[in-house]
Parts: C-alpha cells; structure tokens; sequence
C-alpha cells in the first residue's frame, strides 16, 4: 500500500533526497525556506546556521549552503540573492555575543 502525500510534501522529500545525495558527494545544494517548513511540518528538521553565527568550522567540511532568497516584499533588491548557511556538524566553534 502507498502513502498518499501532496504534492508540497512530495517536492520536500525529493529536495531532501538530492540533498542527502549532494551532501555525500561533497557537493553543495540550494534551498528556500517554503521547503524547510514542509519538512518541518512532517517531522523533520534541518538546523542550518548563518555564516554570522559561526566562529571556526571543522576543517574539510567548509562546504556551504545557500539560502536562495525568493520571496522579499520589503526589500526587492534581496530577491535572488543567496545566504551562506552550515549545518551544525562542520560547526568547530560558534560566536559567543551576536548583535543585530
């Protein structure tokens, strides 16, 4: 018997099966947010850490990934741009006082 899922669903888990194939290739992958919150929904988190939040990284795992940024109301000029992201395990260090 199958599982019946939507059709956002569907799209999240295929992202998350390039993504798991990338990350064991060394290779970098691109994501949004409206991805990040399906998964979320279903049970699945994925705790990405913003460039400005990292101290040191683990040496060989400096591979980032980008926050593609799709949808800026506020700010057209942010449209298409991409944020540097890491996952927790190629974190060494994290900076301690972040400001604004």
């Amino acid at each position: 018997m199958t599982m019946r899922l939507t059709q956002q669903e569907r799209s999240a888990l295929e992202w998350l099966q390039r993504f798991t194939e990338n990350l064991l290739a060394g290779k970098s992958t691109q994501w949004t947010r409206p991805t990040l919150a399906h998964l979320d929904k279903m049970g699945i988190k994925l705790n990405f850490v913003t460039l400005r939040e990292v101290k040191t990284l683990i040496r060989g795992k400096e591979k980032e990934f980008p926050l593609l940024i799709t949808n800026a109301p506020c700010a057209r000029w942010l449209k298409g741009v991409e944020s540097k992201h890491y996952l927790s395990f190629q974190i060494k260090e994290k900076r301690q006082n972040i400001q604004g």
